[in-house]
């Protein structure tokens, strides 16, 4: 009789068991289903960000020549002002994707401070890359650039 009561007992506890082990073995596997996707995610936002930035390389370069905002508006070649001039914004917009994915969690802190590091260089070191930047943030300007106001990748982490 025993035998009988103990075999009831399994026979009803052992879909439950069952359910169980299959939720867990659900969990885990989501979870690390997750981190992949979040790995691979980060891993194809490096690359896209690296490309773009190795093609700004060289014309970040130019800024060694315009110290200021002022000097910038006074090139004579329109054609060149206008290059340089979208060289910044589209740089700006590059950064401001960064900040924004790293905002999201989508890259980690490590890879932003890395990248963040790259941009103060140029922010610290010239003049007219600052001008420009506070200009373009300037009234509502900063919402082009994802931030929230008072918001500034360039002044904090």
């Amino acid at each position: 009789m025993m035998d009988t009561e103990i075999l009831d007992l399994v026979k009803a506890f052992t879909p439950a068991f069952l359910g169980v082990v299959g939720i867990v073995i659900t969990v885990i596997f989501s979870a690390a289903n997750k981190k992949l996707n979040h790995q691979k995610m980060e891993k194809e936002l490096f690359s896209e960000f690296n490309k773009r930035y190795d093609e700004f390389n060289d014309s970040l370069d130019l800024l060694d020549t315009i110290a200021t905002l002022s000097q910038l508006k006074e090139i004579d070649s329109l054609i060149e002002k206008k290059k340089m001039y979208h060289l910044l914004i589209d740089y700006f917009n590059l950064c401001a994707e960064q900040y924004y994915w790293y905002k999201k969690k989508r890259i980690s802190a490590k890879l932003w401070e890395s990248w963040h590091s790259g941009m103060m260089y140029y922010y610290r070191n010239y003049a007219v890359f600052r001008e420009l930047w506070e200009a373009e943030i300037a009234g509502d300007g900063y919402k082009s650039y994802y931030l929230e106001k008072g918001k500034d990748f360039f002044k904090s982490k």
